[in-house]
């Protein structure tokens, strides 16, 4: 039987990432995570044409390229957990408990699942590198894209959706 918690605790996973709630999301679905782990390791990342790119067993991939940038607002998800990876550039996530979110901009939107809010108190910055990914769960309010040392810059994000388990 394949150890997937020891494939995804191989992957470039950067600090501050929450690798116990990782493990029992895994837990819950080692069959999902099994097939996102055999899907990164056997596609050209680089490849990927922009937009969303199926993976299966509910998962996807939304590749952007874009410049990081000096603002942005904090997101939540309640369906999908992400892994957030740059095939090339860096950038700052800004990331803080869902509970310390403040200034909610509107309803969740269901069909994007995404909710945003203003800001967050707690918040902390956490690297997003071809070395540094990060992984954001429903419990965590995130700030994504933001430029590195206030310097804006471009990126080529993949940002693979994994369903969230309850």
């Amino acid at each position: 039987m394949i150890d997937i918690k020891r494939i995804w605790h191989s992957m470039p996973l950067g600090e501050g990432n929450d690798l116990q709630q990782m493990d029992k999301q895994i837990d819950k679905n080692p069959g999902l995570w099994e097939h996102v782990a055999k899907w990164i390791r056997h596609t050209e990342l680089g490849f990927l044409p922009i937009g969303r790119n199926e993976i299966g067993e509910g998962a996807f991939a939304n590749v952007a390229e874009y410049d990081t940038k000096l603002q942005n607002v904090f997101e939540a998800h309640r369906q999908y957990i992400d892994v957030q990876l740059l095939y090339s550039g860096e950038e700052v996530a800004v990331v803080a408990p869902l509970k310390k979110a403040k200034g909610q901009q509107d309803d969740y939107n269901a069909a994007g699942d995404y909710v945003l809010y203003a800001e967050a108190d707690e918040s902390v910055a956490r690297l997003i590198s071809p070395n540094s990914w990060q992984l954001f769960f429903p419990n965590e309010a995130h700030k994504p894209c933001m430029a590195v040392d206030g310097k804006p810059g471009p990126v080529r994000k993949i940002c693979i959706k994994i369903p969230f388990c309850a």
